[in-house]
């Protein structure tokens, strides 16, 4: 069954609540899925759980649904941030799909000092994620916010560790060694956390050295291998979900 999430702001669903689409959905079920009067399709909002809906009117631009009944109550979201460093275009909103489907909570992007963006069309990553998320069977969508510098999301990271990914393995004399991501997600249980991304080209010295400098930060690595960033925010998210978010 087709699936919609309802981005504009709504009533509360209920049974009988008649919902508008947007043109560009309207759009989407008539003149691409071939959709009509008395179809049904799945709809959600991130808030009132999942529910069918009947095409009560259908027009190229406009289509209007009858709720008819909820299918999956609204869970609490527990995943993950993930704090990505602007890399290029398509490495990062393939990150954007594959974190959605991977559960992350929120997407906070970043400026670094390797950065090789320093811009990005934040409403395309959020149809990305929007589109992903419709069809994983997500009931909701990760908030994915504005690129801020790495120092300001440090300055308040609204979480209690920060996962930092650090490909330099061989700092046994700093105050806190790096060490396999597992081997950290076994000891941090219910505390919610940020796992940080950085550039290609990783974190300059300057950046390292702030981050291993803070008592709420975990230097971790993924292995033997130097990963791109794509690849290790896969890897990470991975991980976590399956040491401590719904994959247990």
């Amino acid at each position: 069954m087709i699936r919609l999430y309802i981005s504009e702001p709504t009533p509360a669903f209920v049974a009988g609540l008649s919902l508008a689409l947007n043109s560009d959905q309207s759009r989407y079920l008539t003149s691409v899925m071939r959709k009509g009067v008395g179809d049904e399709i799945a709809i959600f909002n991130g808030r009132d759980g999942e529910w069918t809906a009947r095409i009560a009117e259908a027009g190229k631009r406009h289509v209007t649904l009858a709720l008819t009944e909820q299918t999956q109550t609204q869970g609490q979201a527990q995943g993950p941030v993930l704090a990505v460093a602007l890399i290029k275009r398509t490495p990062l909103e393939y990150i954007i799909e594959k974190a959605t489907e991977l559960g992350v909570g929120k997407i906070q992007l970043l400026i670094t000092r390797r950065s090789n963006a320093d811009h990005t069309k934040l409403e395309r990553l959020k149809l990305i994620a929007q589109e992903a998320a419709e069809q994983t069977e997500r009931l909701d969508v990760p908030e994915i916010l504005p690129p801020v510098k790495l120092e300001s999301f440090l300055a308040k990271p609204d979480v209690d560790v920060i996962l930092f990914g650090d490909e330099d393995s061989t700092h046994e004399g700093d105050r806190r060694i790096t060490r396999p991501l597992l081997a950290v997600l076994s000891t941090l249980s219910e505390k919610r956390a940020a796992i940080l991304i950085g550039p290609e080209g990783g974190f300059d010295d300057m950046e390292r050295q702030t981050l291993r400098a803070r008592d709420d930060v975990y230097a971790v690595n993924l292995g033997p291998r130097i990963l791109r960033a794509d690849t290790a925010a896969i890897s990470a998210l991975t991980l976590y979900q399956a040491a401590l978010g719904d994959w247990k």
